[in-house]
């Protein structure tokens, strides 16, 4: 039996972010003016290279049934001689072919029908019945091909994908194989707005009003002119329309126009990090009396401004970015990250007080600028991590594609994102080469300018790295912002080169590069390399080290190990400089890739881990970027075998004074003041730590660590009891390991097995350490520190799913959560 996506036009309504898919006439009645379908369920899969396989009566029977998005690589196994190395993450890459027979109904016969694919890494080809329609070698960007001429009506169309991810290494960090985003069906009639075909700008912001204007691109694809008329309507951050404007044009067969209209909103609600209020112009298309096109744009009114002296302002407020790079890939599910794994992702940012995030160093998934405008997080979004040169990068990277694609690339990407108000800059570049030399000028001017042409109300930058070359060269001057990577000692030259460029535009791109491993502890500081590089030295903690039985591919959580700066230092250099915009530390995120070399698989950079659990790091810049009151206390106190030795006790807080008590004894209160931390050095005998923060000396946020006994639970928790039973929706759970008293046991490994009955499936396990093999596609995972992870997602069957966390010793535990339709 073949499996097949129907679409009957008149029943296919659906609303998604930047999309009305059915039109109203004047009455309130629906038409079928535009539909878009996640066409993602059950592709046929085969990896390698198959003869015949884009022929439109292939027989693909004996292939595998996957949904999509899907990543073949993360399946692994892992092994130290896969191609892609330690910077790939030493998984499987290689060439996959997908398959799907699409049943297009006699109904759409007339209408555009496109197929669009929010990302394919890589050098993806792809066919309708046999036909070629297109390669798109960019692993990152979103595109789409037009079906309409190549369709059967009433009978069976089949879609075909090669991806050929096999030139290796192509990668600095894990890529994902596969088509690893959403895969959209999109029917309009052949009048319509074209692809990313709305801009909305606020040209002038006041408290009293805010201008919009509204660019509109229009489509005919008939064979005649066509008289068309568009509404534009402003609608409201509550859903109320605010104004109307209207405009009238004649379109040539074949061609689009381009309308320009412009209206005003009263008392403007400023989109911002804090509170992030959302508008939308709803387009709406007319030939003659009938309405052909319904089109969205959801936007925000806000103004942003990076000054030299003054850093950046968001409505004319200054805000220090306080910001994170991140990866695109997320643990357990490689590439495929399902939407609620973005969310989580970004809500636990969002918690630490981030309020920026560079996208390292591609384009990401649409969904990811949607989530980042609803929940107010600042985007720098990069386009390129190499131009022509492949000097120290990756020898089959994009530099091979560059000269020819990157206009087209650029463009599509300015396109689909330029009306997202949380996109503060667009990046067109990270550590690239071309830059220290003066001929770095002739690639970087060029990028530059189409920008400016395509969005001139955002500013171009590049993350550089090795600063004084790039100043050498003459390059820097080219760029709207400067992009300070850490690397070559550039976050050592933020005072002179604001001396020496008075006019420049600063902030920290990528900095500071510091590590940490989740439960790890040492005494002794550790630099990434033993090189005689300028960098800011942290003191050891102690003569001798305390800790020693830890793998030598972990890190510790002190903030003593690092490449040139901590994070402690960094943050100072940020914070206390009024010019310098804010920074992106690298990592938000432990990513798969670029490790230190086998066993090693992902890097600890991140400071949260690949399940999303915090680290130590994470306290210290909540401590620094929220104002709820906290403390938050290291290490953690169940050292068997330390007891008599002294051990550095550590406090983040955004506190006053911060009060430390062992078993019931104060052992001194501290005053925050200026310091980044504070710290008592103290004789470790088992039982409670607890610190006491208070304001005003009164108490406000307390936090305690007991000594753990033998596991005796394996404990469960799910950050959502109620999902949706469509096949994509999800929860995490979260195991912590408990002893006899439901104290948490910080040095637990015990393998866990996940049990589930209902309408859910696991698709990925994790527990953060980067040496463990095991593949994240099973039921079951050691934990790591105490802790692992599970993600369950629904299947289309309404119903409780039930799932037991099992441990051989240990008393189980069951949760149970519903999926709805």
């Amino acid at each position: 039996m073949k499996l097949r996506d129907y679409f009957i036009v008149s029943l296919a309504v659906v609303l998604i972010a930047g999309c009305t898919e059915a039109a109203r006439t004047s009455n309130g009645q629906k038409t079928p003016s535009r539909t878009r379908t996640n066409i993602g369920f059950d592709w046929r899969f085969s990896k390698g290279d198959i003869a015949g396989a884009h022929k439109a009566g292939f027989d693909a029977s004996d292939w595998r049934i996957v949904d999509l998005p899907h990543d073949w690589s993360i399946e692994g196994p892992f092994a130290e001689d896969n191609p892609t190395a330690q910077q790939g993450g030493y998984v499987p890459a290689g060439i996959g072919w997908y398959r799907k027979t699409l049943d297009i109904p006699d109904e759409l016969a007339g209408k555009a029908v496109t197929i669009e694919f929010d990302g394919v890494y890589r050098n993806s080809d792809v066919w309708v019945n046999g036909k070629h329609l297109g390669n798109r070698p960019n692993g990152y960007i979103s595109f789409s091909y037009d079906l309409t001429p190549h369709l059967e009506y009433g009978g069976e169309n089949t879609i075909a994908v090669r991806v050929d991810n096999s030139q290796q290494p192509n990668s600095r960090w894990y890529s994902g194989s596969g088509i690893y985003r959403h895969v959209w069906l999109s029917v309009t009639d052949k009048i319509h707005v074209a692809q990313w075909g709305t801009y909305v700008t606020t040209p002038e912001v006041t408290k009293r009003s805010a201008s919009v204007r509204v660019r509109t691109r229009v489509a005919n694809e008939t064979s005649r002119t066509k008289h068309v008329e568009i509404v534009t309507r402003i609608i409201g951050p509550k859903g109320e329309m605010l104004k109307a404007v209207s405009a009238r044009h004649s379109i040539a067969a074949g061609k689009t126009h381009e309308f320009d209209q412009k209206a005003s909103v009263a008392n403007p609600k400023l989109w911002s990090v804090d509170d992030p209020k959302l508008y939308r112009v709803d387009t709406i298309v007319k030939a003659g009396s009938a309405i052909v096109d319904s089109f969205a744009t959801p936007f925000g009114i806000r103004t942003i401004r990076f000054d030299a002296n003054e850093g950046f302002l968001l409505n004319e407020r200054n805000v220090k970015l306080q910001g994170v790079c991140i990866h695109h890939a997320a643990g357990c599910v490689g590439a495929a990250v399902p939407d609620q794994v973005i969310e989580r992702r970004l809500k636990i940012l969002k918690a630490m007080g981030c309020n920026a995030i560079r996208t390292g160093h591609t384009p990401f998934s649409p969904i990811f600028y949607d989530l980042c405008d609803t929940l107010g997080i600042l985007v720098l979004n990069e386009a390129f991590d190499c131009w022509v040169e492949a000097k120290l990068k990756s020898p089959y990277g994009y530099n091979l594609y560059f000269e020819k694609w990157w206009a087209r690339d650029l463009t599509d990407q300015i396109h689909r994102d330029r009306n997202h108000p949380s996109v503060i800059m667009w990046s067109v570049g990270n550590e690239i080469h071309e830059t220290k030399d003066p001929h770095g000028l002739d690639i970087l001017i060029p990028i530059r300018d189409l920008i400016h042409a395509e969005d001139p109300t955002r500013p171009v930058t590049v993350g550089c790295n090795g600063i004084k070359g790039v100043n050498a060269a003459g390059v820097a001057e080219a760029m709207d912002v400067v992009g300070y990577n850490g690397g070559g000692s550039s976050c050592f030259e933020y005072d002179n080169d604001h001396k020496t460029y008075p006019e420049r535009k600063m902030y920290g791109s990528e900095v500071p590069h510091s590590f940490q491993t989740r439960g790890v502890y040492r005494t002794q500081t550790m630099f990434r390399d033993a090189s005689k590089m300028q960098r800011i030295v942290v003191p050891d903690l102690t003569a001798e080290e305390v800790f020693t039985d830890f793998h030598p591919s972990y890190n510790s959580s002190y903030d003593n190990s690092y490449v040139r700066i901590c994070a402690r230092d960094s943050w100072r250099l940020t914070k206390e400089r009024d010019f310098f915009a804010g920074e992106f530390r690298w990592t938000g995120f432990d990513y798969l890739g670029e490790s230190r070399g086998w066993p090693a698989k992902h890097f600890n950079a991140g400071v949260i881990d690949t399940c999303g659990f915090p680290k130590e790091n994470y306290y210290f810049y909540q401590s620094q970027w929220t104002d709820e009151p906290m403390v938050h206390i290291l290490p953690h106190w169940t050292w068997k075998g330390k007891e008599g030795t002294v051990i550095p006790v550590w406090a983040y807080t955004n506190c006053d004074t911060v009060e430390l008590y062992l078993n019931g004894r104060s052992l001194g209160e501290k005053r925050l003041g200026d310091k980044m931390n504070l710290s008592w050095d103290v004789e470790y005998t088992r039982g409670t730590l607890k610190a006491i923060g208070k304001r005003g000396g009164k108490v406000v946020s307390q936090d305690i660590v007991h000594t753990a006994g033998k596991p005796a639970r394996a404990a469960v928790s799910s950050d959502r009891k109620k999902i949706k039973a469509d096949g994509r929706d999800l929860f995490h759970l979260e195991v912590r390991i408990l002893d006899d008293k439901g104290r948490f046991v910080p040095t637990a490994v015990n393998e866990v097995t996940f049990d589930i009955t209902g309408p859910g499936r696991i698709i990925g396990v994790d527990n953060g350490d980067s040496i463990d093999h095991a593949s994240y596609q099973t039921n079951s995972r050691k934990a790591f520190a105490g802790m692992c992870l599970a993600i369950i997602q629904s299947t289309q069957s309404p119903g409780q799913i039930r799932v037991t966390a099992r441990s051989k010793g240990l008393r189980s535990s069951t949760i149970t959560v519903t999926a709805g339709k």
